[in-house]
């Protein structure tokens, strides 16, 4: 055999005019054809004799795992387990196309011919010998139509790329034959009315009535492959089929053709118990994210890990969408616990993109270019209205009105525009449609030796505030290079810069509501207006948003982010894996802003000088931060299988070490305005800024500040699988944090799952119509360790110019804050109980999930007394429970051969309850919530609202609420039934957590084109918007449109949307914190929305590309609300004054194009 061996590696021929290329896995030359052919006989014969029968090659059994492997690696493995020589001619072998298979112990020759099934080649068996050779070509007798015809056509894939090697046959004969590398084919002869079999692996067999057509396109059908579809888990993959614990993948294409400007938007709506919120804001703002409900009474943010390596929240916004590969959402305690003390709130396993195909590369551009808008901004009375409206308000409060008829003339006819003005704030403040634009650029490719992917991407995106934008550069690399047999080792490197500047002053959304449309933005002479309704406002001119944009100074930000990351991974024998990582993150930001100083304004009338509006000091903020994450960790994992059993067991451990170093800057009394390096400053002691540290607490400037953590943790999960019908899976991780005391440092985090495949039943098989169904159960422990501050067992000392001795300053040092040596952990015990199965071949699929959610020892910062003058510590006191239930279901279909859909929809119920609080039965946090035993977190507290008073004899005939009650006035219920309104009339009136979270999707697509819809909604979910926000004329503000339906005397509607019109000095009757004012945060939301078209193959191949798509798409282009008083903010703005801007919908235009 050996000396048969020898002979076969790699021959190669020369002849003078063409070359002939024999290989197998070596190279070695030999000049002449004949002889080649004599020694391929002799080999035979000496294989012969060397080796059994060919008639026993049916008793080798082969097992084969393969996805998309090359057919030269997978007759490796056949060669390895059978014992036959493989002899192939090179460009014969070339031909071939991705093998998937997934066989256990079947036959030598049903291995092979599921490998060749669809191949454009073919093989057979002499003697010991597995021959590749070319598919002959049988030549039938068939009867020719007279109206026979040539057909040509092409077979695409769903996004209308040519598919290589299909297979292409007329229904009830063997004629046929395989398209090309663009997916095109051509038969001759074809009868009038022929039908067309269409077939390749992964696709639907499609077939085609031809009719007379002589050229057609056959797009194919994706099969679903949920059984065979590998899910990327903590530290390794499993089949989807064999999943015990609750995993959601979100996939590559779900994430395509978003114009978002952070992954955690793009993810909102995709998969039940996953909540998104995207706050209104800037351009920098980032949605929160939380899986199956608040599990504490702090934040809730999930775990992410990418490719291997934890994560910040603010790594995961600034990924590139087109950079990722999946996403797996670990759901459940068996899925997440191997991420033990930073899993309490779920975990995001993140996998990049790496080099894809055989010996191919492949380039792709994709860009977009939209324009941005508001989904809505508050609307705000005219000059005329105003005036009318205040009016009335005065004299509700039995005070004089401050406008004459004939004022409120000159407002609307524009007669006197410097004393009565009518200025839309918003229309001035606010760019007008501003531009966001991203491109990608990526190069994948996958050689013999080594994969890669390499993209870079540009982000730029215009603030609604002028001068304001953002620019991001990202970069990524995924490199893996097979050394041996035995031996791969890896690379990533990734790095994103942002950065975000602000060429004149910041705007102020609190101001801008609070401005009022009778000040003049500017005078008629060019001076900033100072007149309001004929008169001098000093307030509102020091509040001009405009002025403040322009001269009240600059900054910027830079944020610089660098991970390197190294693995290997080392199979020494089968079965065997041992993987090794090694990354360290980098992080650096800068934030730099300085204040001008800035002239006091003119009165316009008198000519002089307003002192009150004068900035005299000018101030430098600065601040630097460096922050070094560095992360080594093996494990090693092992499967045995044999007919009937399957076992894995995996064992790991890390290290981890954390450091932050910040440096603060900050001085006052600069020279001038242009001079803003620090050294310019005042170095006077009483110059000195005041910032915030990396704990928000304030410090010096010319101060610094250092941060340091670790961890060090084990361990291991076990899988067992009988018939692959019952599964068994175990994890167990132990941490040890440097967070807490040494006595407390140590926790373990076991969980346990099991599921049940009754599809693989032998009383189910003939049950077709059920093409999959599983039971699964688990139950397990995770933890949260972020909630413990830095320092919480030790004393931190801070240090300054604090003390005065004689008037000299001396350095002082103090404690910062209490200390609590037993924190630990946070602590959550999780039961799951799910249902998978899917019907009518895959089509329709179901997701269900049912879970109870425990935590305890959650942190809480208890009350102290008078005496103790620092900041308590947080102790292990508290405990909320979770229960919930998810479901996930799609059904796709085609109808006849060009018109495919797909419809998802899922939705996510959570029950959320406080169940202890360290012995207190409530806490009052906040304006206006409660945490309170029984009730859910987020709860409103204030009292419950009846309506308003409609006349005198009703306010005398309900409980005392205030002297100044008068009808018009909210009215409070009594609860207590003591015939007074106050304190002990208040209740739980609301929550601000969705009680339902639901999405649905559509993707339609016909021919070249497709369209996807992509909507959201919450429900059960209440708001409560105060100050300028909720109130008219509130510190002088103005007055929203809305506030029209309101109660009067000649309306006197109990159940007006709002009560009579006071300003808020004269009616704090009505600004009680109430049910009156929470409004329904209930809405339904188009989040994205596209179209597209796919250049046809043929042109495609004309221009010398792979695939050329454009489309049109929108995010948040549609929404609609539960309550019309909240038609003019956006439902995810959340509670408080509506100071954080509006949320933003984009249109956008783009293309993909690859080569």
């Amino acid at each position: 055999m050996n000396v048969m061996r020898c002979l076969l590696l790699k021959p190669k021929l020369t002849k003078c005019m063409k070359n002939y290329t024999f290989n197998l896995y070596g190279s070695c030359c030999i000049k002449n054809k004949l002889f080649v052919t004599m020694k391929f006989t002799v080999l035979l014969i000496i294989s012969a004799f060397m080796q059994v029968s060919a008639a026993s090659f049916a008793q080798k059994n082969i097992s084969l795992s393969e996805k998309n492997s090359s057919l030269k690696q997978v007759l490796k493995s056949i060669e390895a387990q059978s014992g036959y020589s493989v002899f192939f001619i090179e460009k014969i072998i070339d031909k071939a196309l991705p093998v998937t298979i997934e066989v256990k112990d079947v036959p030598l020759k049903e291995a092979l011919d599921k490998c060749f099934e669809h191949q454009p080649i073919s093989y057979s068996i002499r003697a010991n010998t597995i021959v590749i050779k070319e598919k002959e070509q049988k030549v039938l007798k068939v009867n020719i139509s007279t109206n026979a015809q040539d057909v040509t056509g092409t077979v695409v894939d769903e996004n209308g790329l040519g598919i290589p090697g299909a297979n292409v046959r007329i229904k009830g004969t063997e004629r046929g034959g395989v398209t090309d590398s663009s997916g095109q084919f051509k038969l001759s002869n074809v009868p009038e009315g022929a039908v067309l079999v269409v077939s390749y692996v992964g696709y639907f067999t499609q077939e085609v009535n031809i009719g007379t057509n002589s050229r057609i396109t056959v797009k194919m059908e994706v099969q679903p492959s949920d059984l065979t579809e590998v899910v990327v888990v903590g530290y390794g993959a499993q089949k989807k089929a064999n999943l015990s614990g609750s995993v959601a993948t979100i996939t590559s294409a779900q994430l395509k053709d978003r114009p978002v400007t952070s992954m955690q938007n793009a993810l909102q709506g995709l998969t039940p118990g996953l909540t998104i919120i995207q706050r209104p804001g800037d351009v920098t703002t980032v949605g929160t994210v939380t899986l199956r409900g608040r599990t504490n009474l702090g934040s809730a943010s999930p775990m992410y890990i990418i490719d291997g390596i934890p994560a910040t929240s603010t790594q995961f916004a600034s990924l590139n969408p087109n950079d990722v590969e999946s996403i797996s959402v670990l759901k459940d305690a068996a899925a997440a616990s191997i991420y033990g003390s930073r899993a309490a709130n779920g975990v995001l396993v993140i996998n990049t993109k790496r080099g894809k195909g055989e010996d191919k590369g492949t380039i792709e551009f994709n860009t977009t270019y939209g324009l941005q808008s508001p989904t809505r901004l508050p609307k705000y009375t005219n000059a005329t209205d105003y005036a009318t409206l205040l009016n009335e308000a005065l004299t509700n409060a039995g005070r004089a009105a401050l406008y004459t008829p004939e004022q409120i003339q000159k407002f609307g006819n524009g007669s006197d525009p410097d004393n009565y003005a009518n200025t839309d704030w918003y229309k001035l403040a606010l760019r007008k449609n501003p531009a966001q634009s991203n491109s990608t650029i990526s190069i994948s490719s996958a050689g013999k030796a080594t994969n890669y992917y390499l993209s870079a991407s540009y982000l730029n995106q215009q603030s609604l505030v002028p001068n304001k934008d953002q620019n991001r550069y990202t970069l990524n690399l995924n490199a893996d290079t097979k050394i041996n047999s035995i031996l791969k080792l890896g690379t990533n490197i990734s790095y994103y810069r942002q950065n975000y500047d602000i060429a004149g002053g910041d705007l102020s959304w609190v101001s801008l509501n609070r401005l009022t449309p009778v000040l003049a933005a500017r005078q008629s002479d060019g001076s900033w207006g100072t007149i309001a309704g004929g008169a001098l406002s000093t307030t509102l001119a020091a509040d001009n948003v405009l002025r403040r944009m322009e001269e009240s100074g600059k900054s910027y930000n830079r944020n610089n982010y660098l991970q390197t990351a190294a693995t290997a991974v080392l199979t020494p024998v089968k079965g065997l894996s041992i993987n090794g990582l090694a990354s360290l993150k980098t992080t650096n930001t800068n934030s730099w802003a300085f204040t001008n100083t800035m002239s006091p304004l003119i009165n316009f009338l008198t000519k002089a000088p307003i002192t009150s509006t004068a900035v005299t000091v000018n101030e430098l903020k600065e601040k630097w931060g460096k922050t070094q994450n560095f992360l080594v960790q093996g494990y090693a994992d092992y499967e045995y299988k044999t007919e009937q059993h399957t076992a894995k067991i995996m064992v790991g451990a890390s290290q981890e070490s954390n450091i932050a170093r910040s440096a603060y800057l900050g001085r006052k009394n600069f020279p001038n305005n242009d001079m803003t390096t620090i050294v310019s400053g005042s170095s006077a002691i009483e110059d000195v800024s005041t910032l915030k540290d990396d704990l928000d607490q304030d410090i010096l400037g010319n101060s610094t500040s250092d941060l340091e953590w670790a961890m060090r943790s084990f361990f291991g999960r076990f899988n067992y699988s009988f018939k692959d019908k019952y599964l068994l899976e175990a994890n167990l991780r132990m941490d040890y944090s440097s967070r807490f005391h040494p006595d407390v440092r140590r926790a373990v985090f076991p969980s346990f799952s099991a599921a049940w495949r009754l599809s693989q039943e032998g009383f189910m098989k003939n049950i077709t119509w059920i093409s999959d169904l599983k039971l699964r159960g688990s139950w397990g422990m995770l933890g949260n360790q972020d909630a413990v501050p830095l320092g919480n067992y030790f004393s931190l000392l801070k240090s300054g110019y604090s003390y005065s001795f004689d008037g000299v300053p001396y350095d002082g040092v103090w404690q910062a804050a209490g200390v609590e040596p037993s924190a630990t952990w946070e602590k959550v015990r999780m039961s799951n109980f799910g249902l998978d199965f899917s019907l009518l071949k895959g089509k329709l699929r179901v997701n269900a999930d049912y879970y109870i959610k425990n935590s305890t020892d959650i942190l809480i910062q208890r009350n102290a007394l008078a005496p103790y003058a620092l900041t308590p510590p947080a102790r292990n006191s508290g405990s909320v429970k979770n229960t919930g239930i998810e479901l996930n279901l799609s059904y796709n279909d085609v109808i006849g051969t060009d018109f495919r859909y797909s419809i998802s929809a899922n939705l996510s119920k959570i029950n959320n309850k406080i169940t202890g609080l360290g012995g207190d039965n409530n806490r009052i946090t906040g304006t206006y919530f409660i945490e309170k035993l029984g009730e859910s977190v987020g709860s409103f507290y204030g009292y419950e609202a009846e309506g308003l008073f409609v006349d005198a004899a009703d306010v005398a005939g309900h409980a005392f609420q205030s002297a100044a009650t008068a009808p018009g006035d909210i009215k409070y219920k009594d609860l207590n039934g003591d015939k007074k309104i106050d304190a002990a009339d208040r209740k739980v009136i609301g929550n601000d957590v969705p009680f339902l979270n639901y999405g649905l999707s559509l993707n339609l697509a016909y021919k070249n084109f497709n369209l996807e819809v992509l909507t959201y909604g919450v429900a059960g979910v209440k708001t409560y918007l105060e100050s300028e926000a909720g109130s008219p004329f509130f510190n002088s503000a103005g007055v929203k449109e809305a506030f029209k339906n309101r109660w009067t005397k000649e309306n006197p509607d109990p159940n007006a949307d709002f009560p009579r019109l006071l300003r808020s000095q004269d009616g704090p009757q009505n600004a009680q914190i109430s049910s009156f004012w929470l409004f329904s945060g209930s809405y339904f939301r188009v989040r994205g929305l596209t179209l597209g078209y796919t250049l046809p193959a043929l042109l495609t191949q004309k221009l010398k590309a792979q695939g050329i798509r454009f489309y049109i798409t929108a995010n948040n282009p549609f929404t609609y609300m539960a309550d019309k008083r909240l038609a003019d903010y956006d439902p995810e703005t959340g509670s408080g004054r509506g100071g954080n801007g509006p949320g933003l919908k984009t249109w956008s235009i783009g293309a993909n194009i690859k080569f």
